[in-house]
């Protein structure tokens, strides 16, 4: 078995008076998809937004290789190796494609403010690695031939593999994707399904939200399903899918019986 990537424990995100993580308990391992599954508002964004520092938590702990980074800011998070795409694809709809993925690397850039203004030698390695970076995750994700092409008049599909584009682009261990084929027709579905199994393939983790049935139970090693902030099954997809508290959250208790 795997060693444990990503441990979750007793996690609970409270708004005002309403919580909307309630204790939830999961660990992802090392070279794995793991599927985070549930009907609309159960809080599967919340516990990525809790991990990845955009929220703190209100109890619990998250630990990242047995590092707890619990309410750790989002670049120095993303720095120990754990990128995210978001529901809404957000690109830098202005730029090329090439420029997005090139800003998605700086992460890792460590040249000073006092390098970037004088353009000292450091600095413009840092910027040619960028670069190759760019090239590199240009040709992973078959954006190649778009380039040049300004980000914001791309297909959404594309859209969806530059913004997983530009956080490969961090070098992360751990890559959290939120619906990553949300608004995209059934034809391109298959393009981004073989994007993640890639992903997987280069020794990526994977963590994903996923609303499309069929991509949530044929893509991931295990799923994990959240019902009003609560965990109410975890394992195998098949073993999932036939759990009659998961037909309940999806179809409710008339169809579950």
């Amino acid at each position: 078995m795997n060693p444990v990537l990503l441990e979750v424990k007793e996690l609970c995100k409270d708004f005002g008076g309403l919580r909307a993580v309630d204790g939830v308990d999961f660990q992802v391992r090392e070279g794995e998809i793991f599927s985070i599954m549930g009907p609309n508002g159960s809080g599967k964004t919340t516990i990525f937004n809790v991990i990845t520092g955009f929220y703190p938590a209100t109890e619990g702990r998250v630990f990242f290789r047995g590092e707890d980074i619990t309410n750790l800011k989002p670049h120095t998070v993303a720095r120990k190796g754990i990128a995210r795409t978001f529901q809404l694809t957000a690109v830098f709809s202005r730029d090329t494609v090439f420029d997005n993925l090139v800003v998605g690397h700086r992460l890792r850039v460590k040249a000073g403010l006092l390098g970037t203004v004088f353009g000292g030698r450091q600095t413009r390695r840092e910027e040619s690695k960028c670069r190759e970076k760019a090239e590199e995750i240009l040709e992973f994700t078959g954006l190649t031939r778009d380039r040049s092409r300004i980000a914001g008049t791309l297909t959404q599909e594309a859209q969806k593999r530059l913004s997983i584009g530009m956080a490969l682009a961090t070098d992360p261990q751990l890559l959290l994707l939120d619906e990553p084929t949300g608004g995209v027709n059934f034809k391109e579905i298959s393009n981004l399904v073989s994007l993640i199994e890639k992903i997987k393939k280069q020794g990526v983790t994977v963590c994903l939200i996923e609303h499309k049935m069929k991509v949530a139970m044929e893509l991931p090693d295990r799923v994990m399903v959240l019902n009003y902030g609560r965990k109410i099954t975890e394992g195998a997809p098949l073993e999932v899918s036939q759990d009659q508290r998961v037909i309940e959250a999806y179809l409710g208790k008339s169809y579950a019986a």
